[in-house]
């Protein structure tokens, strides 16, 4: 069976406007919001692949109406099996699900979410967890340089390079959120498995590692089960993996009865 399909997303939406008597301390009302924030694009890439593909506003269509890439990136998610995102869980998946409320669209089927920040939280400890900073502590790249809040100033007034530049940004994002996923995947207590046939795990090819799929690895050294059985332990050698394994399903070929 082929493998699941895994989508690296991100969005990117407009300010809000509010009617305000100061800058600090200020209790907002819905009533002063004078226009609602909304989606200004939403570049995602299959895991793996090279092409980045992106949904924007048409300005043609309204400099608020964004129906149509809501439309067009919903599509895409009911066929993704695992998505990943940085805070995706807080932020992009939960503004995108706004989006689809307000403009009248069914739900998208549920899928299992990687999302970085939750991850990096539980296994490491870095000064900061900002995905610009990843990137350039480990040397993977940095977010693009945007010139502050006046590329969303452009964006909102109908600027179509301010609108090119902040696709620049966006796909940025994305090509830097893989590399950090790459970078943290071995490293990751909990992941979902991306092997769909339950046999191919220790098929005529070998071991498969359940993280990237790779069927590259070796023998390491052998853990105890908490029912009490030996299984021996993989070391994945994959590309952009590493990570340490146990087969999910015992193979009687792999089981060690003593230490």
């Amino acid at each position: 069976m082929k493998k699941p399909r895994i989508i690296v997303w991100d969005i990117e939406t407009s300010f809000m406007l509010v009617k305000s008597f100061g800058l600090w301390n200020q209790n907002h009302s819905h009533k002063n919001i004078v226009q609602d924030w909304y989606i200004l694009c939403i570049c995602w890439k299959v895991l793996g692949k090279k092409k980045v593909n992106t949904f924007a506003l048409d300005f043609d269509n309204g400099i608020t109406n964004d129906y149509e890439l809501v439309k067009a990136m919903r599509e895409v998610l009911v066929g993704c099996d695992i998505l990943i995102h940085h805070n995706g869980n807080a932020f992009d998946l939960k503004k995108f699900n706004a989006r689809l409320i307000y403009h009248g669209f069914d739900p998208i089927p549920p899928m299992i979410c990687i999302d970085t920040l939750k991850e990096v939280r539980k296994i490491a400890k870095f000064s900061s967890n900002r995905l610009d900073y990843l990137g350039t502590h480990l040397g993977l790249g940095s977010k693009l340089e945007t010139g502050g809040h006046g590329l969303w100033d452009g964006v909102m007034e109908g600027d179509p390079k301010a609108l090119k530049l902040m696709i620049r940004y966006c796909i940025q994002d994305i090509l830097l959120l893989e590399k950090i996923y790459y970078k943290l995947r071995g490293y990751m207590k909990i992941h979902p498995n991306v092997i769909r046939n339950n046999e191919s795990e220790h098929g005529m090819h070998g071991v498969q590692c359940p993280k990237c799929g790779s069927w590259k690895n070796h023998k390491t050294m052998v853990r105890r089960a908490a029912s009490g059985k030996v299984h021996q332990q993989y070391k994945c050698l994959g590309e952009n993996c590493y990570s340490y394994f146990q087969l999910r399903k015992a193979d009687p070929k792999n089981i060690i009865t003593k230490i």
